[in-house]
């Protein structure tokens, strides 16, 4: 019996084999994957710089925090073609998932029935809309759950585990911003635990975890942004250009994830008040990173985890004899025999190695024949014909929409100087503000195309694209090159003795 447990997939493996299949064999989309494959590259080949090698107006620094993901994901390209991200974030997520049904166990005491699995689909529903998204996330959302799992040994008295933080600090703040969430979790639990049980053992224990996590924080220093990197995720969350982007502005309604977060939160209210008593070590965290999801909607999936932690640990306390969907009798029997039913199967199916297998198997199918990226990419969204024909012209500047600069970039190369790209941060905001107007053709736009002087314009043709190309045609002294879908590619007419460097 014990032998077949391996082989019987239990919820979340199967959901995590369902993912491998779709996220594993999806064509790379996302375009902020390209800049990061991009930097990696440049890293790799000529190591790291201060100064912005893709453009000519990313004056305000470049801090390749998240260089690790980049470099990862290009050497991956390397060995498997395309294939490579794609499987690389398969295997993120996957792996998150896991783990986190391995959490919400621990904080149901074992039991992961009924509401531990609507619990799970909860989460993992804020957690969807990321899931076709080819980015550093993914590594966050991962470590995020590893820390989360570290701190309930602790909580649960195992003090070695600790040890875990400093290295993880290090190795996080290499791969994506979300990094000082560690130290925080751990030390704002450290802080709950001592209020829960105070007494001198249990502030001696706290002030042991706050130390590591003070370690852990100052740890992320230790990589080659320095302590840069220890004030760039607030002053990157401040900047004003930063409060454009959709992921950080504040929760909103329009999107179905964003009800998924709120229900949860109002089932972890609910749990926590029919609960006889609360527990702040996770009560704390998860108040304070819940209402931080609520201003900044980016910290919505790392939120859902904590809620999803605080609903379980208190829903256990509430007597049996009171839970169920229903006081009814009938319904009761009902619940309690679907309940034990998922119960059984959670516990019986260790099955992870399933989609560990089918990994290693489609590793293999693109070790052997790796795909080539321009065969590799969702042609539909990256102008693939486009960005070859501008690769077979001179280099020089180009004008470009910033969700295609990081495309330019790693299939045309650094030497053609894109005006803006997604990375958002080395742009100071003159730069955003002139962008604005270019797109808008609001008062001021010719001076900023005077400005830049550029050598080629890939453009959208759709609203609001269409409203420069109108005044560019209107003006003269452009032609068209090529167009590919929605995009268009222009060249300036003049001489080639006159090209911007």
């Amino acid at each position: 019996m014990r032998a077949r447990s391996f082989l019987l997939p239990g919820p979340a493996a199967l959901l995590a084999l369902a993912l491998v299949v779709r996220l594993g064999m999806s064509p790379l989309k996302h375009f902020d994957l390209f800049f990061h494959l991009a930097g990696g590259r440049f890293l790799l080949e000529h190591g790291f710089t201060r100064v912005d090698p893709f453009s000519v107006t990313g004056t305000a620094g470049w801090v390749p925090h998240e260089w690790g993901f980049g470099v990862l994901c290009m050497l991956l390209v390397r060995w498997l073609g395309a294939g490579g991200p794609a499987l690389f974030v398969a295997a993120l997520v996957c792996a998150n998932v896991l783990l986190l049904w391995s959490a919400l166990g621990r904080a149901a005491s074992g039991r992961r029935g009924l509401v531990a699995l609507a619990t799970l689909g909860l989460v993992l529903w804020v957690h969807l809309p990321t899931w076709n998204q080819e980015r550093p996330f993914h590594v966050g959302h991962l470590l995020f759950t590893v820390s989360v799992l570290c701190v309930q040994a602790w909580r649960a008295g195992q003090h070695r585990v600790l040890w875990v933080f400093p290295f993880l600090g290090v190795a996080w703040a290499n791969l994506h911003g979300s990094w000082p969430l560690g130290p925080a979790l751990l030390g704002a639990t450290a802080v709950g635990a001592a209020l829960d049980a105070p007494s001198p053992e249990s502030r001696r224990r706290a002030l042991r975890a706050l130390a590591f996590g003070a370690v852990a924080f100052l740890a992320a220093g230790l990589g080659p942004d320095g302590p840069a990197i220890y004030l760039y995720p607030l002053l990157h969350s401040v900047l004003e250009s930063t409060q454009g982007i959709n992921e950080w502005r504040p929760l909103g309604l329009d999107e179905r994830w964003s009800w998924a977060y709120l229900a949860l939160a109002g089932a972890t209210l609910f749990a926590v008040g029919r609960a006889p008593s609360r527990r702040v070590a996770i009560l704390l965290p998860a108040a304070v990173l819940g209402i931080a999801a609520i201003k900044v909607q980016r910290h919505a999936p790392f939120a859902a985890v904590l809620l999803a932690l605080a609903l379980l640990e208190h829903a256990v306390q509430t007597p049996a004899s009171e839970a169920g969907a229903s006081t009814l009798g009938a319904w009761r029997r009902l619940w309690k025999g679907l309940d034990d039913a998922v119960a059984g199967w959670s516990a019986r199916g260790r099955g992870a190695l399933w989609p560990a297998l089918l990994l290693a198997a489609l590793t293999v199918v693109h070790a052997r024949q790796p795909t080539p990226m321009e065969q590799g990419v969702l042609r539909t969204w990256i102008p693939l014909g486009a960005l070859d024909a501008l690769r077979r012209l001179p280099p020089g500047r180009v004008l470009n929409p910033f969700v295609i600069g990081g495309p330019i970039s790693f299939f045309a190369g650094p030497d053609y100087k894109v005006f803006i790209d997604s990375r958002n941060d080395p742009f100071p905001l003159a730069i955003h503000q002139d962008y604005n107007k270019l797109v808008w053709g609001e008062p001021g736009w010719e001076d900023a195309l005077a400005k830049y002087d550029p050598d080629y314009l890939l453009w959208k043709l759709e609203n609001p694209g269409n409203i420069l190309l109108d005044s560019l045609r209107a003006r003269g002294g452009w032609r068209e090159q090529f167009q590919d879908g929605d995009y268009v590619l222009w060249v300036r007419e003049r001489p080639a003795a006159t090209r911007s460097p």
